[in-house]
């Protein structure tokens, strides 16, 4: 008796998010293609989530640093204030 082999998908590249605060220190996440985001309470609520987006793949949330500044604009389209 023969059985049917299926073929595996290519697995799907690897969308990284980035955990941040703004420029009004609220807690950010965005994926690298903008199209999944949002602002969180805390920063282990905003890294949930990113866990949660990649299903906790390893290396797909990165931490920005706290120097660093991560806008929702390019999310929503709009343009950081000056």
């Amino acid at each position: 008796m023969a059985s049917a082999i299926q073929p595996k998908e290519p697995p799907q590249p690897l969308n990284h998010f980035f955990v941040g605060q703004d420029n009004r220190g609220c807690w950010t996440v965005r994926d690298e293609r903008n199209l999944v985001g949002g602002c969180f309470v805390s920063k282990d609520a905003a890294i949930h989530f990113a866990r949660q987006e990649t299903n906790n793949a390893p290396g797909a949330v990165i931490c920005m640093g706290e120097s660093q500044r991560l806008s929702l604009d390019p999310l929503f389209g709009h343009r950081e204030a000056a």
